[in-house]
């Protein structure tokens, strides 16, 4: 009897333990490449917390990035040069947090310039402030969300969203941008077979970091190996030979080596690039907006437009009236909501091709149908939709 239940508590644990170690984190916001909350996503992965292979076989951004330019891979925000946004890490396994950084990619995911580097707590909160640098080319970009858990094995995690960054569009204007742009480091990569490792139990203190870093405190120590020319000497405790000190990109082979950041130029667009429906910066003052946790659908900012370039026309939605004045009258599927609602969770379709979603007490903004979908108009717990068979099981997922 004593050894049945000695077994039984033993399963018992490690069935908890691996439910830990599947949970880990993920950015749900801007909506990544094949991500449930991906409006676009036709081939859904529904791991996308597990970190990146240990061998680097699927960097970048699990290979996903292959979709860009193609209709599932539309961009799914937009960013102005100067402007505050932030994105939003969700999952159940935090592991002790660990550094985290926000990286732009012009060049299809061949390069990624870092943008904001956080050192410690990241990610204990579910939303991160970061800066797009006002140096920032104009166009479509990858930005890439990555993480070095603090406990447990050593890995790295990474999501990439498809975005569009707006601004000036002039040859001159671009051109100085991309040559300020280059100057910023390049991503920092471990624990993926490059020869560079994070140590356990305190947060990876970046070689290059750039000019945006938030430090957090706590316990940290900079990487071991061979990290490229910017790691600390000796590349930290228990390094190999020559490990950081020595120059250069990584010893082993690895898909996309680190490259020291004043040898990569970003690429400099031949033609004008468009003007897209920029993303209006958030004040600086501004509470950090919430995300519906309502089972199903899709996560969506309230405090932000954030705008799908892939829609034929863009909705124009007035800014929210002051949290004092009286919720907006529920449409009657003819227009959109905005301002304040009490039906949390609600779904409102316009027109069968464009809908919004009551989340944190405010209408969203306008998000269009997939292409070859459609859903019923009007205001409901549920969002009908109609079309393929994607939609349709889309509809089973929402409305769960």
């Amino acid at each position: 009897m004593r050894s049945f239940a000695s077994f039984a508590g033993l399963a018992a644990f490690l069935l908890a333990g691996s439910q830990l170690a599947a949970a880990h984190m993920e950015m749900s916001f801007p909506p990544p490449f094949r991500s449930k909350s991906n409006p676009h996503a036709t081939n859904i992965d529904y791991s996308m917390t597990a970190p990146l292979s240990n061998s680097g076989s699927d960097y970048p951004c699990k290979g996903y990035h292959v979709d860009l330019g193609t209709p599932a891979g539309a961009p799914t925000a937009s960013f102005a040069p100067g402007g505050t946004y932030n994105f939003t890490i969700v999952g159940g396994a935090a592991h002790g947090g660990g550094s985290c950084q926000a990286s732009l990619s012009y060049d299809g995911g061949n390069t990624f310039t870092v943008i904001e580097s956080i050192i410690g707590g990241c990610p204990l909160n579910s939303n991160y402030d970061f800066t797009i640098p006002s140096d920032a080319q104009a166009g479509q970009a990858i930005f890439a969300w990555t993480w070095f858990n603090q406990i447990g094995n050593r890995e790295m995690y990474m999501n990439c969203a498809p975005v569009t960054i707006g601004g000036g569009s002039s040859k001159r204007e671009i051109k100085e941008r991309a040559e300020a742009f280059s100057a910023r480091p390049q991503i920092f990569q471990a624990n993926i077979g490059n020869g560079c490792a994070t140590l356990e139990s305190s947060a990876v203190e970046f070689p290059a970091p750039g000019p945006d870093v938030k430090d957090n405190g706590g316990p940290k120590q900079p990487p071991t190996g061979s990290c490229g020319a910017a790691a600390a000497p000796g590349g930290g405790s228990g390094g190999s030979p020559g490990g950081g000190s020595g120059g250069g990109a990584p010893t082993t082979t690895a898909a996309a080596p680190t490259i020291p950041a004043t040898t990569v130029e970003a690429p400099k667009p031949t033609t004008e690039a468009p003007k897209p429906t920029v993303q209006p910066p958030r004040p600086s003052n501004s509470v950090p907006p919430k995300f519906s946790t309502r089972p199903g659908g899709i996560f969506i900012t309230v405090s932000e437009a954030t705008t799908l370039s892939t829609a034929t026309k863009t909705a124009s939605v007035a800014p929210p009236a002051n949290t004092g004045s009286s919720p907006s009258t529920p449409s009657t599927g003819t227009g959109a909501n905005t301002g304040p609602c009490t039906d949390e969770g609600a779904w409102n379709c316009i027109g069968g091709t464009a809908f919004q979603r009551c989340a944190s007490g405010q209408w969203s903004a306008v998000i269009p149908m997939a292409a070859g979908t459609s859903c019923t108009p009007g205001t409901s717990d549920t969002l009908s939709m109609s079309g393929r068979r994607r939609a349709m099981m889309m509809r089973r997922r929402l409305s769960a």
